[in-house]
């Protein structure tokens, strides 16, 4: 079931270039699961310009897409799932007639051998012709392009894959198997891997095992949708430490990321901030503003900041450093 016959009628349709740029760059990057999202979003409501293929494309992430589930008795069996229904009462169940009542109660399309169910709510349009949102690397962590010897041109798998980590049903991974005609990755052919982390690069010639990239790959993934149990500046951490680091292979980012309390992040003026009430307890400060201006308080932070272990991030806005440094035993702990 090959996935890509939408692609040129996308990139025809009027628009910009602009647009039509942003749609190549993310058209050839779509995972298996995500094209057959996209071709239940086609034949639901198919866009008559680009800007209304952008916004298709936007919402992909709403569509749920059921593996493996290609006709009503296998939807009806996942109803019955669903309810916890007992195994010795599925021979009584009409399956086939469970199913369409599960596609009334969750309207959706039969795509190949999975079923496809259309977002449950109207989602107000991401993109209204004004500025293409940037979205390269949200919602995912890890991109590999995988072949075969029945499809040599491969296909993309897109990570993190939850159901193959915790809900054992055919999602990103077992999709691109299926259209790959194989069964396991050592029948694979890694292409190409491109990580939602600017600092990676050259990813694919980073593991020896195809296997192990995934599993670095899906923990990349459920560390950047935690975000460190809800720290609203986990990315900023995370940033900060990477480039501490000066990280550029993705297993050393995972273990950072699983490590980032060992890091201690602070803003520059948080930090000169807690320098100067320091300094205002010294003698010649209590003499006012006219001694205190002949004072460069910015150097002194900066300096006592290298003192203490610090580095300044690459924007000027930050002081980092790691915990376990030695210049840290003597020192008190600053946080943001």
């Amino acid at each position: 079931m090959m996935l890509h016959g939408h692609d040129e009628m996308l990139l025809h349709l009027p628009g910009t270039a602009e647009e039509q740029e942003w749609l190549a760059e993310h058209l050839e990057v779509l995972s298996v699961k995500e094209r057959i999202a996209l071709t239940a979003a086609m034949a639901r409501e198919p866009p008559q310009d680009m800007a209304g293929a952008v916004n298709c494309l936007l919402s992909l992430e709403w569509y749920e897409v059921r593996g493996h589930v290609d006709s009503h008795e296998v939807l009806g069996k996942l109803f019955l799932y669903g309810q916890y229904a007992h195994k010795e009462h599925l021979p009584y169940f009409d399956l086939p007639a469970l199913g369409r009542l599960y596609e009334e109660q969750h309207p959706g399309l039969f795509i190949g051998n999975c079923y496809v169910e259309y977002p449950r709510d109207q989602h107000a349009m991401c993109y209204d012709g004004s500025e293409l949102p940037e979205v390269v690397s949200e919602g995912w962590s890890v991109r590999l392009k995988l072949a075969s010897e029945a499809v040599p041109e491969g296909v993309w798998v897109r990570l993190p894959d939850y159901d193959a980590a915790f809900r054992d049903d055919p999602g990103e991974i077992e999709l691109a198997l299926d259209e790959l005609g194989v069964k396991r990755f050592p029948e694979c052919t890694l292409l190409d891997a491109r990580c939602a982390l600017p600092c990676v690069q050259g990813l694919a010639g980073q593991y020896d095992k195809l296997s192990d990239l995934i599993d670095d790959g899906q923990e990349l993934g459920f560390l950047l949708d935690e975000r460190g149990q809800g720290d609203p500046n986990f990315l900023e951490r995370f940033a900060a430490a990477l480039e501490f680091e000066d990280c550029c292979r993705l297993n050393d980012a995972v273990c950072i990321g699983c490590n980032l309390d060992s890091y201690e992040l602070v803003s520059v003026d948080a930090f000169l901030n807690q320098i100067k009430q320091e300094l205002d307890r010294e003698e010649w400060a209590k003499y006012g503003d006219a001694v205190k201006s002949c004072f460069n308080y910015t150097a002194y932070a900066a300096a006592q900041a290298e003192r203490q272990g610090y580095q300044l991030t690459d924007d000027g806005c930050r002081f980092i450093r790691k915990r376990d440094s030695p210049e840290m035993e003597q020192q008190p702990i600053m946080t943001m």
